[in-house]
């Protein structure tokens, strides 16, 4: 399979909290053929991102939707209830990206492996959904996660079903870097050492010549680009002209955000296959 070309941005506009100003800009960034929108950054959250993707999910169809979580005042339970329903609102397209922004250190790391082990409390084949004989789920498949960290101790089992990426995407960021060792994504700018992670975004500005970091890509230093945006509608359309030829000329991009970027789960992930099936699509 040809190596995909990973396009992604993010934004900390105060306009974006706002729906009549946020919708263009969501449209624009899958015209653009943006992989990822990163809602937020390390020192700039003008909004609850995970409301937001909750919101967004319905109004997009290709876009992977980020969020980004603060270690210093959220909870990896509520987090991870919430990252899986708007997995299933999005039907794969979900991510997140935690920052200390603050914390102790280690509570961000903390906050992950909290988080990844309430979704492993779910089998990828739990649900039954069997009305014939009123069975929902297959007990035996659901496991308390007994979790305990430095900073969180969580026993579950979460109260969501497990998302259909197993784990939403992690993306970490250089300026705000995670010791975790298999993040998905990793965005950093040159100069900076690259967080360990599967597939690495380089930071760019939207009017970069695209030559040089297209070069670093074909030579594998690279697996695409990142863009903090600062007017996202008038930033998103150069994006798209400067560097969605490479995303526009995938052969597929049919299957869920995992699928289409050529991420596997998680080696922490519990050893299930994968996300959620719903015996109804299977």
């Amino acid at each position: 399979m040809t190596r995909p070309f990973i396009l992604s941005a993010s934004i900390a506009e105060v306009a974006f909290a706002v729906p009549e100003s946020a919708a263009p800009i969501l449209c624009a960034a899958e015209a653009a053929g943006l992989d990822l929108l990163v809602m937020g950054r390390s020192g700039a959250r003008p909004f609850d991102a995970q409301v937001l993707l909750a919101w967004a999910a319905p109004l997009t169809s290709r876009l992977g939707l980020v969020a980004t979580v603060p270690a210093s005042n959220a909870h990896p339970f509520h987090v991870a209830r919430a990252l899986s329903a708007i997995d299933f609102l999005s039907a794969g397209r979900t991510g997140w990206s935690v920052v200390s922004e603050g914390a102790p250190q280690g509570m961000g790391e903390d906050m992950v492996g909290a988080a990844r082990a309430l979704w492993d409390g779910w089998g990828s084949d739990t649900l039954i959904l069997d009305k014939a004989s009123g069975r929902y789920l297959d007990a035996s498949k659901v496991s308390a996660s007994n979790y305990e960290g430095a900073f969180f101790k969580v026993a579950g089992p979460v109260n969501a079903m497990r998302p259909p990426l197993g784990h939403p995407l992690l993306v970490v960021d250089g300026d705000d870097p995670l010791a975790v060792a298999d993040a998905d994504i990793a965005l950093f700018a040159d100069g900076q050492p690259v967080p360990p992670a599967s597939k690495r975004l380089l930071k760019v500005a939207p009017d970069a010549d695209p030559a040089e970091p297209m070069a670093r890509f074909e030579a594998g230093e690279i697996d695409g680009l990142h863009f903090t945006l600062t007017d996202a509608l008038s930033q998103l359309p150069l994006i798209g002209a400067r560097f969605g030829a490479p995303v526009s000329a995938r052969p597929s991009e049919s299957g869920d955000l995992r699928a289409r970027l050529g991420l596997p789960i998680p080696s922490t992930a519990s050893n299930q296959p994968g996300g959620a099936v719903i015996p109804e699509n299977a």
